[in-house]
C-alpha cells in the first residue's frame, strides 16, 4: 500500500459490468512529507469512498486486496481492477514529525 494525492478522473461511459457505478481517479504516489514520488500516475477505482481531487488517499495495488474487498460474496465476473482506494486519509504523522497533510 502506499499514500496517493488524486490529480485527475477517468470518464468512461462504457465500462465492464463489474466497474458499472464505480469512479475511476488517477493518483500518483506521495512520500511522508507530501511530496509526488515520481511521475507515474496509476488509475485507482474508488469503491464509493468519495475521494476528490487533491485528496491523499491510502493505495492499495494488489489484485488479491481488490478480490477480497470487492468480490468476496459477489458471483460472477472479478472486478477488473488491481489498484484500488481503500481510505481517505485525513493525516498522517511520523516519529518525531507532526502531522502532515
Amino acid at each position: 500500500m502506499y499514500l496517493a494525492r488524486v490529480s485527475g478522473t477517468v470518464v468512461a461511459t462504457q465500462k465492464l459490468g463489474p466497474l458499472a457505478g464505480q469512479r475511476l481517479l488517477v493518483v500518483r504516489k506521495i512520500g511522508l512529507g507530501g511530496e509526488a514520488l515520481g511521475a507515474t500516475e496509476d488509475v485507482a477505482l474508488d469503491p464509493g469512498l468519495d475521494a476528490g481531487l487533491d485528496d491523499v488517499v491510502l493505495v492499495a495495488k494488489e489484485g488479491a486486496v481488490v478480490a477480497t474487498l470487492l468480490d468476496g460474496d459477489r458471483d460472477g465476473l472479478p472486478t477488473p481492477a488491481n489498484v484500488v482506494i481503500v481510505a481517505v486519509v485525513d493525516e498522517w504523522s511520523v516519529a518525531g514529525e507532526g502531522a502532515s497533510r
